[in-house]
């Protein structure tokens, strides 16, 4: 026989646990526009009906003593999670590079206004030396050929600054993501050691530990948003801690309550990227970071970057600066030629140092020659005109004319741009059906909530109905039974 209030035990198991099944449900629908909000689920099981002794018996008298719930667990994927991070990294990696080439792209590429970039400034200087070649003699004409250079030079100090302060606010910015970084791994060795304090000792259907639920979703989110900067692994404990890799490097982990984050320094440099623990240079498969890095020190063809393009604007200063310098000879029969434009007081030319000679800025007529019959001769100005259609070297990587090679710099800046962007584009669409897989698994459904929520309601109305039930059957025990024959 079984025992005579059984049957009310295992009623009200099944309305309590069914009433907190109910419970759980508002709470998925509460927080179905919640960020980072991971479905969750009440588990159950049916309650044991093993005896108290060794000696073999029959289980029938405690067969049907219900439900209970064993926890709260969280409905995810572990392989999609991990599958997001992985193209999410990607994403961050290109759409960083992709932001870095359009500032450079609207620092070095000819604007839309007339007159303001290098090749419209070597196309007014183009117009200056014909009329001057018509008029050689003409001090106006000289002034308006020395204006012309001298915005030729002061376009190309301006790039040349640009690209400086472009260089310098990606430091600056870059700076900022190290700390994001650096934060976010300090946020998850704190939230390792609150959960483990936290988390139950059983495990739910799926192996991972019980635990406050709230909790994990906060790291899951800082989790995503730290795969945007590299490369992300996680790997669960027992405890329902983790141990975090970031870039093939520990950096989050521990036992019990001592977990540790470790940092990342920037060098002297502002570009380098080093371990705080032992100095180790990061390695940057992917990820913001890598943009950042790469584009800051790009110098090669094969990986251009801020440092590539000043190389290409110093060279074009370089190269203008040698070609104008050999056409005009001293005066008086000296040997050697004027020079019409320089650099820096150590001789350096650079993009951002080029200039007119003093000389020639003390006297327009700089440039005037005079031959020994008293006429003016238009040869050396024929010369300089000829330079701008001749074809130049340009440090054994391009050979064309100053105009031409402005053309080759921006074009290999727009062909990067564009497979750059359409890499961007491919991986946010990878990203984000990956993400929809996942939240398709982990996201709130309101219909399937609806469907729990009837589902549930109509059994606890049912174990009601059984309370009521078994409340007549203990009725006629208790007070009907044994009345006969009285």
């Amino acid at each position: 026989m079984r025992p005579t209030f059984m049957g009310l035990e295992t009623t009200k198991r099944g309305i309590m646990v069914n009433q907190k099944a109910l419970d759980i449900v508002g709470n998925n629908i509460s927080n179905v526009k919640t960020k980072g909000y991971t479905r969750q689920r009440l588990d159950m099981v049916s309650v044991q009906n093993g005896g108290t002794t060794h000696l073999p018996t029959t289980s029938i008298p405690l067969a049907g003593q219900g439900v209970e719930a064993v926890g709260v667990g969280q409905i995810r994927n572990a392989f999609l999670d991990s599958k997001f991070r992985e193209e999410y990294g990607d994403v961050g990696f290109y759409d960083q590079r992709q932001a870095m080439l359009s500032e450079i792209e609207a620092a070095i590429s000819d604007p839309e206004v007339e007159g303001t970039g290098i090749k419209d400034s070597l196309s007014t200087l183009l117009t200056a030396l014909t009329k001057f070649s018509e008029n050689p003699y003409q001090e106006t004409q000289a002034n308006i050929v020395r204006s012309a250079f001298t915005g030729v030079a002061q376009t190309l100090n301006q790039y040349a600054q640009k690209l400086n302060t472009i260089r310098e606010q990606q430091q600056s910015d870059l700076a900022i993501s190290v700390e994001d970084v650096n934060a976010k791994l300090e946020q998850l060795a704190d939230l390792n050691k609150t959960i483990v304090d936290e988390v139950f000792t059983n495990a739910d259907y799926d192996g991972t530990a019980y635990g406050p639920n709230e909790l994990l979703d906060q790291r899951n989110l800082i989790l995503d948003a730290l795969s945007r900067y590299g490369e992300v692994q996680v790997f669960p404990k027992d405890d329902g801690g983790m141990q975090v890799k970031f870039n093939g490097k520990v950096v989050v982990d521990g036992t019990g309550n001592q977990y540790t984050a470790d940092s990342i320094q920037i060098g002297e440099d502002k570009t380098s990227l080093m371990w705080q623990s032992d100095q180790e240079q990061l390695k940057l498969p992917t990820g913001v970071l890598k943009g950042y890095v790469d584009v800051l020190n790009g110098a090669s063809q094969l990986d251009k970057g801020i440092p590539y393009y000043q190389d290409k604007l110093n060279d074009l200063a370089v190269n203008l600066a040698a070609a104008f310098n050999q056409v005009i000879p001293n005066d008086n029969g000296d040997a050697g030629h004027k020079v019409l434009l320089e650099g820096g007081e150590d001789g350096t030319i650079t993009a951002a140092n080029l200039s007119i000679s003093a000389d020639w800025l003390a006297d327009a007529n700089y440039v005037i020659q005079q031959n020994p019959d008293g006429e003016m001769d238009n040869t050396n100005v024929l010369n300089m005109k000829n330079l701008l259609d001749q074809d130049f070297t340009f440090n054994g990587e391009f050979t064309g004319t100053f105009s031409e090679f402005v053309t080759y710099i921006t074009t290999a800046l727009g062909s990067d741009m564009t497979l750059n962007g359409s890499r961007l584009e491919a991986s946010v669409t990878t990203a984000e059906s990956v993400d929809e897989s996942r939240t398709s698994v982990s996201g709130v459904s309101l219909n399937e909530e609806g469907i729990e929520m009837m589902t549930y309601n109509k059994a606890y109305q049912a174990l009601a109905r059984m309370m009521t039930t078994m409340d007549e059957q203990l009725d006629v025990l208790i007070n009907k039974t044994g009345l006969v024959g009285r």
